[in-house]
């Protein structure tokens, strides 16, 4: 998994069943703010589902929302 990867699953852990837009998604998981398109968001988003999840599967960990962002869906409970 790639560092900008791993970011981007540590934003969707961090607000899990919340819609994160593409802006906001780009700000969580950046290193550097470096100019970049919201679509390369697209693309990260991707690469991170083709990793964790499943193949064939039907239920999505990130769901995509239409015109607003992307979702995931999977429970977090933080252990302290």
């Amino acid at each position: 998994m790639t560092n900008a990867e791993f970011n981007l699953l540590a934003a969707f852990l961090a607000a899990p069943q919340r819609v994160l837009t593409r802006e906001q998604l780009l700000n969580l998981s950046r290193l550097h703010n470096d100019e970049v398109y919201d679509r390369a968001i697209d693309v990260q988003v991707g690469r991170l589902r083709k990793k964790i999840e499943p193949p064939g599967t039907q239920d999505h960990l990130i769901r995509t929302e239409r015109g607003a962002g992307y979702v995931f869906t999977a429970v977090v409970e933080i252990v302290r």
